[in-house]
């Protein structure tokens, strides 16, 4: 890999991330070529795709169910052009709507691989040995009607509201969308923030039209993007002038 000349900011040289890299390979010898550009994919896949996934979730989720789109859009009626963090929170019923969209899409397709430390353990009377590779897979944990009740594959976005603590419970303790433990996400909170935002802007301006793709045409991967998705953005000016 070979530095590429930055672009000039006023009199310096810009830095980022892909320069980092480069500046680790002459540093540590050990991080070859191969394990860098692996890097750089990995980083910037895990910041465009999984955002283009989690984004498309909710836009397509909301807008195939007309009665949700409708409760969103009264949430967010009024609402300013720019709003802080804290008053998108507010908006409890629009965040759920996507947190309800992610665990049924959730942006990794495949499991999450562990390995299983020195002491080995146990789980449902199985002994796994130490070195093993375990995971679990988020889209079949999310789905699973001992967890989240025999709606599990329904899109039900007041289950995030349930007066029941133990349901709020289990879609805290159960929800992989941005993996759990130590390796959780590092850019959890401002994917989280973006996407809100974003949701917030488009339904405020538009209504959409969407018309989902056929099961057999999706195709789930590494990352599980909603193939196929059309969405069309009607502005809300241009419906009340005609309606």
């Amino acid at each position: 890999m070979k530095a590429r000349p930055g672009r000039v900011r006023g009199q310096g040289r810009r830095q980022d991330l892909l320069d980092d890299l480069i500046q680790l390979r002459a540093s540590r010898p050990e991080f070859t070529d191969t394990y860098l550009r692996r890097m750089a994919m990995t980083n910037f896949g895990a910041g465009h795709e999984t955002m283009t996934s989690a984004l498309t979730a909710a836009l397509a989720l909301i807008g195939t169910h007309p009665p949700v789109q409708h409760r969103v859009a009264a949430e967010i009626h009024g609402t300013p052009d720019t709003i802080t963090w804290e008053d998108a929170q507010r908006l409890t019923y629009t965040v759920a709507c996507i947190q309800e969209a992610q665990r049924l899409h959730p942006a990794i397709g495949m499991s999450l691989p562990r390995t299983v430390p020195q002491e080995g353990f146990w789980l449902h009377g199985h002994f796994f040995p130490p070195g093993t590779t375990v995971g679990c897979n988020p889209l079949a944990l999310h789905r699973n009607p001992d967890i989240f009740g025999e709606d599990a594959d329904s899109f039900s976005p007041d289950r995030w509201l349930a007066a029941d603590e133990n349901m709020r419970r289990a879609l805290r303790q159960y929800n992989l969308t941005w993996g759990g433990g130590a390796r959780m996400c590092p850019g959890r909170r401002l994917a989280e923030m973006i996407i809100q935002k974003l949701v917030r802007a488009l339904l405020r301006e538009f209504e959409l039209e969407v018309v989902m793709p056929k099961k057999e045409d999706i195709r789930y991967y590494f990352v599980a993007i909603l193939t196929g998705v059309r969405v069309r953005f009607v502005p809300r000016a241009e419906i009340a002038h005609t309606g």
